[in-house]
C-alpha cells in the first residue's frame, strides 16, 4: 500500500529552509507510530534534514531515497525511479514523508493519505498548494489542541 504522511498548517505550508517550522512532540509520537517498522521513501533533501537533526537514518524503518546519486548513505536504499518502485512493491507498506516534489509525484499511486493539520500559520518557503484531495475520502479525524490527525482514503481503484 502507498501512503504519503505529511504535517501542513492553514496556508498549506509544509517547510521552511529544509526543515519543519514548528515543533509539536505529539505529530512526531503520531508519525513514528504510524511509520514504524514500514518503509519511508524520501527525496535525498528530505533524508539530509533527518541526517542533521538525529545524525542518522529513522530508525526502525526501511529508508528508502530518491536521488540521482548514487549511494547516498550506507544505512538508505538508494532508487533513481520513484513510478518503477512504488509499482513495483506491491506487497509493501510504503510512506512517503517529503519533500514537495515526491509528494507530487507520488500522490497519483497514493491510496491514503495521513496529513497533520496545524490550526496556525507559520512562516516558511514549501507549499503544497498543487496537491488536490478530491479523489480522496477524508475517512477519521482526530483534534486535539492545535493539530488535526486525519486519514483519507482515495475514492476509487486505479
Amino acid at each position: 500500500m502507498i501512503n504519503l504522511i505529511w504535517a501542513w498548517d492553514i496556508n498549506r505550508l509544509i517547510g521552511s529552509n529544509q526543515d519543519l517550522p514548528w515543533y509539536y512532540p505529539e505529530d512526531l509520537k503520531y508519525f513514528k507510530a504510524v511509520t514504524l517498522n514500514k518503509t519511508v521513501l524520501m527525496g535525498r533533501k528530505t533524508l539530509d534534514s533527518i541526517l542533521k537533526r538525529n545524525k542518522k537514518p529513522l530508525p526502525s524503518r526501511k529508508n528508502v531515497v530518491l536521488s540521482h546519486q548514487e549511494n547516498v548513505h550506507d544505512d538508505v536504499e538508494t532508487i533513481h525511479d520513484l513510478k518503477k518502485y512504488l509499482l513495483t512493491h506491491p506487497n509493501e507498506d510504503i510512506f512517503v514523508i517529503g519533500g514537495k516534489s515526491i509528494f507530487e509525484q507520488s500522490i497519483q499511486y497514493a491510496d491514503k493519505l495521513y496529513i497533520t493539520e496545524i490550526l496556525k500559520s507559520y512562516q516558511g518557503d514549501i507549499y503544497l498548494n498543487d496537491i488536490d484531495l478530491s479523489a480522496f475520502t477524508l475517512v477519521s479525524k482526530t483534534c486535539q489542541d492545535d493539530l488535526c490527525f486525519c486519514i483519507y482514503e482515495r475514492k476509487t481503484t486505479r
